[in-house]
Parts: C-alpha cells; structure tokens; sequence
C-alpha cells in the first residue's frame, strides 16, 4: 500500500457463504487493484487488462492466479471468460470491473459492459457489489502506479448486499447490469459528501 493511504473497509452486506461469487466494482485507480488484497478478506481472482503483466508490482500474480483480457479482441474476451467460468467452478471468487477501463470523469461511472452479469446468470451465482469511494483522490492519472498524482487520506472500500441471479435468464442481463449499476452509483452519491471515517472504524 502506498505510503499515507489509509484503507478503510464498511459492511454494509454480508459476503455469500458458498464461495464462487463475482464481485464487480467501480474503478477509478489502479489502487482499485491494491485496495482489495487489503481489505477483502476472501481469495480471489482478478479479471484485467493483459497489460498488467508488465507491471512489476502485478506481473507475478497477473501470470498465475488472475485472468488477463485483450480488451481489443472479441476472442480474448471469450477467452477470459471461459477461464472466469472455469476460476467459478474451483470456487474462487472473481473481481471485475465492469467498466472495462478506468473512468475518466471519476466519481461519474462509465457504462457498464454485460460479460460479468452473463457470466454470473450462465453460473447462476451472486453478484457483490463494491463501492471505491476515494481511490481517484489518492492515486490517479498518470500512466503507472508509481507515476500517478494523488493525496494521502482514507481509501474507503463499501461491500453492498449481494444481489442473486437464480431464476434469471440471458434476457435479464441487461436489467441486472443497470440494477448493479445503480447499486453502486447511489452508494457513491450518499457516501462521497460524508465524513471520512476515524482509524478506529476501520476492520
């Protein structure tokens, strides 16, 4: 974790019991990355841009345990899935953003693209929504991690109630895209303008 950045976890939904889950976010930093090892509590895998691997801080876990995507190729991402699916099937939880990139107008989310809610209906497991709050204030722009600017301050990770796919059809994906949506959109709207909370409350 980046010297003078506090991260800060609230649970506002319990995490599914059964392992096998997907957990899509917003994404805004590269510290959306970092932020989770620290703060999640359960194993899982990342599904990210192939680019990744030539980072020297991810390159060894983005060659092994995580799925990484060619986000120009139609085929690359069917790929990705698939592996995603096979990841599911071992009972590893996986991380997406379904913004496929990070938001240039940070809070403001980009729209969401519907591999991660077909995935999860084909599955026929949950979704966990989570909410960054603060990553685009410690670290953003530039064009690695270490050359980004950003301020010192709390990174505030909230994990939202599960949202269920049984009895969903591929028909339902683009509902449940825009319900995960607006999970996460009203998440950033109530909390942005809210007090940063004391070291005492984190978990």
């Amino acid at each position: 974790m980046p010297i003078g950045i506090i991260p800060s976890r609230k649970m506002k939904g319990k995490l599914p019991e059964k392992n096998g889950y997907i957990i899509v976010s917003n994404h805004t930093s590269q510290l959306d990355i970092v932020v989770p090892y620290t703060l999640l509590g359960e194993h899982f895998s990342f599904l990210a841009k192939k680019e990744l691997k030539k980072v020297p801080l991810f390159r060894t876990n983005f060659r092994g345990m995580n799925v990484t995507v060619d986000r120009k190729s139609l085929v690359s991402g069917m790929d990705s899935l698939t592996e995603c699916s096979e990841k599911i099937g071992q009972g590893i939880n996986m991380l997406i953003f379904p913004e496929g990139t990070r938001s240039k107008k940070a809070p403001e989310m980009q729209r969401f693209k519907g591999g991660a809610f077909k995935l999860a209906i084909s599955e026929k497991i949950p979704i966990v929504p989570v909410v960054f709050l603060d990553n685009y204030k410690r670290l953003e722009g530039g064009k690695g991690l270490f050359k980004s600017l950003g301020t010192p301050g709390f990174s505030r990770m909230v994990i939202l109630d599960p949202i269920e796919t049984k009895g969903l059809t591929q028909k339902d994906a683009e509902s449940l895209m825009e319900k995960v949506h607006e999970a996460i959109s009203n998440e950033l709207k109530l909390n942005l303008a809210s007090p940063q909370p004391s070291p005492k409350e984190r978990e």
